[in-house]
């Protein structure tokens, strides 16, 4: 039994997928670009102006070329996506930082800190550099690829690269997006269409839309083959019907469609079922992550991937909470156990975010590290076998006996959590050791992790390539 279906059945996803088809047939999606309406007219969709039905069978075929995994390649170490690889990635694009009980705007260091946090963390499988906040002294190119180019030079792990094209014209997306593929080729010593070197997450518009730059950057990685995510997160009662049974076949219907465009424009490309869909607050008619919506989504996202076949995205370390306080523990484990628990393949916010998507914090990245071993082992279930029945032991030890003896041993080290900050002392030691908060040993060990940070070496020739995308102040080191 799958251990999404305490909360998914089998006959539940039938109703979402039958629900998502009469969408896309009754309904339709909207895509708001030329070659994606072409394409579907030429594979015998029905269009009306910019609006695609889309039929059974065009999903049936679509879903059937998505392979179950695949493999993200680097020479720092590949990454196998899919068949619940629950591969983390850090918290990104919070526009703050929580900092000493005061909230305020991503600065440059921050996103260099973060970054080196990341590379030093035990729970990060798939790196990632945010965006700069002050980009004035770097050039045209810089403040596209300067993540591109620092990822390559400064990871000391394989990373997901994301230029940023905001302010690049629409004409121009699909070249642009085409030579960070390359520039990531180059300096990985792959030949064209070899292997997978990056992924891309493509948003659609909910309800039901996709707009044009999403879909212009999707179809060079087409053109590159290359492997996307399809991620809405909709709103309901905003974005989406009032349910979340109607949310969910919503964006269902959403993600069948995007799916289905990528393979008409590149059969076999690698598709990551993405869904970051929650709850809405009415009262501030804001987004809310840190309900037990969001958490029954998660569920509804790995059970619906695992119907069509395909790795899943979703879930993470996720909380609306503004300071590092009890909201934000209970929500961030709420929402993570579901996360690990039903298998997610691909964890954006593994660590570190909080303020529905839009704050960071350092201290809240370590205790999340804490979290993922809870959440961790809580997935791992118990291991009934012949060894770990210890039969022999009890009976050596028999009857109102000791085990504790010499060393921890190695079988309690494998089956037990030993949390590195949420505290188990005696109250006593712990007032009389000074009452240290958990927030202030995070602080502490995040400062010396971030001071830790060691660049990996990369060769002359790879140096060279990325270069002229690196900020001059970061070309030598960060």
């Amino acid at each position: 039994m799958k251990k999404f279906s305490h909360y998914v059945s089998k006959e539940d996803i039938e109703r979402i997928h039958e629900e998502s088809l009469r969408i896309l047939k009754e309904v339709g999606v909207r895509f708001e670009h030329p070659k994606a309406l072409e394409l579907f007219k030429e594979h015998g969709a029905e269009i009306e102006g910019d609006i695609v039905f889309i039929s059974e069978d065009l999903v049936n075929q679509a879903v059937a070329q998505c392979p179950e995994t695949f493999e993200l390649y680097s020479t720092k170490g590949s990454v196998t996506i899919g068949d619940g690889s629950r591969v983390n990635m850090p918290a990104c694009g919070a526009v703050y930082v929580e900092d000493h009980n005061s909230i305020r705007r991503m600065r440059n260091e921050d996103t260099i800190n973060i970054f080196k946090l990341a590379s030093t963390s035990p729970a990060t499988d798939y790196n990632y550099m945010d965006y700069f906040a002050d980009t004035t002294n770097f050039t045209k190119e810089q403040k596209i690829f300067s993540n591109v180019g620092m990822l390559l030079k400064y990871s000391p792990q394989i990373a997901c690269f994301d230029p940023d094209t905001f302010s690049v014209p629409h004409e121009e997306l699909f070249d642009t997006t085409v030579k960070s593929l390359k520039i990531i080729k180059a300096f990985e010593g792959v030949e064209e269409q070899e292997r997978y070197v990056n992924s891309f997450c493509v948003n659609s518009l909910s309800p039901l839309c996709y707009d044009f730059a999403p879909l212009e950057k999707m179809f060079a990685f087409c053109a590159e083959k290359q492997p996307i995510w399809f991620t809405p997160c909709a709103m309901p009662a905003l974005t989406s019907p009032p349910s979340v049974f109607a949310t969910v076949s919503l964006t269902n219907a959403e993600i069948l469609a995007g799916l289905t465009l990528a393979q008409l424009a590149c059969p076999g490309v690698p598709v990551i079922y993405g869904n970051t869909s929650a709850s809405t607050d009415l009262r501030s008619i804001l987004l809310s992550i840190g309900s037990p919506e969001t958490a029954l989504m998660v569920y509804a996202a790995v059970a619906m991937a695992d119907y069509y076949k395909m790795p899943c995205r979703s879930g993470g370390s996720l909380s609306d909470a503004k300071d590092l306080d009890y909201q934000a523990g209970a929500e961030s484990m709420l929402v993570l156990n579901a996360t690990y628990e039903s298998g997610v393949d691909l964890i954006l916010h593994a660590c570190g975010i909080m303020g529905s998507f839009n704050i960071f914090s350092y201290e809240k990245y370590m205790l999340d590290e804490d979290t993922l071993l809870y959440a961790r082992r809580m997935a791992a279930g118990i291991d009934t076998s012949e060894e770990k029945g210890c039969f022999d032991l009890i009976r050596k030890i028999g009857p109102r006996g000791s085990y504790l003896k010499g060393r921890t041993p190695k079988m309690y080290r494998e089956e037990f959590v030993m949390p590195k900050f949420f505290n188990k002392q005696d109250p006593n030691v712990w007032q009389n050791e000074g009452r240290r908060s958990l927030k202030e040993m995070a602080e502490k060990v995040a400062k010396e992790r971030i001071a830790s940070y060691q660049p990996p070496e990369i060769t002359k020739e790879q140096n060279a390539i990325v270069a002229p995308y690196i900020p001059e102040e970061y070309r030598e080191s960060i």
